[in-house]
């Protein structure tokens, strides 16, 4: 017969509430690993709308004054496109 909670000792009752739970299995398994290369990135917002024939130009534009900071690469920097075929107002580099 299992034994019922009248027959437990207070040690009984407090026993389990000292024991620590190892959860560091748990955290390893389910800890969140940011990708290579992204540690650091820009969004710059409020970029003029253009075609996309003048996205390069833009891209360029883009990248003198960035590197003139830091250091960046055309490859990159995305600037998405939308369904006009223009370029959406933002771009991120990272």
């Amino acid at each position: 017969m299992a034994p019922s909670f009248d027959t437990l000792s207070e040690q009984d009752l407090h026993e389990e509430e000292e024991e620590e739970i190892d959860f560091s299995d748990l955290k390893a398994q389910y800890e969140v690993k940011v990708d290579e290369g992204l540690d650091t990135f820009i969004v710059i917002d409020g970029l003029p709308v253009v075609p996309a024939d003048s996205r390069q130009k833009l891209i360029k534009f883009l990248l003198r004054k960035l590197n003139a900071v830091g250091h960046t690469s055309e490859d990159a920097v995305f600037m998405p496109l939308s369904d006009k075929n223009m370029t959406e107002g933002y771009v991120w580099d990272g």
